[in-house]
């Protein structure tokens, strides 16, 4: 297994959608966790929800919580 599949499946395993990062205001989806080529060290699980700026967006909360 590749890291990003260890990390896909531990996201999966626990209801989460991606990986997002308070600090650079960015996510990223199970499928494309590492668009650059990178994963932070400081990226989080996280969900998918709403977001007016990009459609969607990954964050500490559940849609509707």
């Amino acid at each position: 297994m590749t890291v990003i599949e260890i990390i896909e499946k531990y996201l999966k395993g626990n209801g989460c959608d991606g990986l997002y990062n308070e600090r650079y205001e960015c996510g990223c989806k199970i499928g494309d966790l590492a668009p650059c080529g990178e994963i932070g060290t400081d990226c989080k699980a996280g969900y998918k929800r709403p977001c007016e700026e990009y459609g969607w967006c990954i964050g500490e909360k559940k849609a509707g919580d």
